[in-house]
């Protein structure tokens, strides 16, 4: 049974891949997963921040601010933190796929 829904069509994206190329899907996988990560960490850091109240939050303000880590979150995965290359080396030995190259596996945006 499939799930319908706009949110879910880079799941679907991601499910066809992994049917062609297996490898290049784990790397996306784990690509978006480090990327999912920052972005609760970046949101978890942003709740530790005192609001003095001077100026009212509204929902505007949450709705910019999540998207703005939702970004930055996605940024800072392209570039490689390490999270997603660790996740591949042990996620591909375990699936027995053919490691990939460096360069493939360091995981910049393309």
């Amino acid at each position: 049974m499939k799930v319908r829904g706009e949110g879910f069509a880079d799941l679907y994206r991601l499910e066809k891949l992994a049917q062609k190329d297996p490898g290049r899907a784990l790397q996306e996988a784990c690509r978006e997963f480090e990327a999912l990560f920052l972005q609760i960490l970046l949101r978890g850091m942003e709740r530790t921040v005192l609001r003095s109240g001077l100026f009212p939050e509204g929902l505007e303000m949450r709705i910019y601010r999540d998207l703005y880590y939702e970004q930055l979150a996605r940024d800072l995965s392209g570039r490689g933190l390490g999270i997603a290359r660790l996740l591949y080396r042990d996620l591909s030995q375990k699936m027995g796929l053919k490691p990939a190259s460096h360069s493939a596996e360091k995981g910049g945006r393309r």
